[in-house]
C-alpha cells in the first residue's frame, strides 16, 4: 500500500494521542477503512510509523546515503 504524508500524520497524531493517555485513538486511510489503537498497542502503532515513514522515503526516489571512498596511487 503506498502511503501519503497525511496519513503518516494521522499516525504520529495517534502516538501523541496515547502519550498523553487516551484509551483509543483511531487512523482512518480511507472510507470504511479504518483501524482502532488501544493503549496496549503502542509498539505497533510506532511499527507502522517507521514502516510508512520509510516507504513514503523510497516512494521519493531518496536513496540512503552512500559512502565516498578516496584514495591515492602509491609511489
Amino acid at each position: 500500500m503506498a502511503y501519503t504524508q497525511a496519513q503518516l500524520d494521522q499516525v504520529e497524531q495517534a502516538i501523541v494521542d496515547l502519550a498523553r493517555g487516551e484509551r483509543v485513538v483511531e487512523v482512518r486511510f480511507g472510507p470504511g477503512d479504518a483501524t482502532r489503537y488501544a493503549t496496549a498497542e503502542l509498539p505497533q502503532l510506532l511499527e507502522l510509523r517507521d514502516r510508512m515513514k520509510a516507504e513514503i522515503i523510497t516512494s521519493k526516489g531518496r536513496r540512503p546515503r552512500g559512502y565516498r571512498l578516496n584514495h591515492c596511487r602509491g609511489l
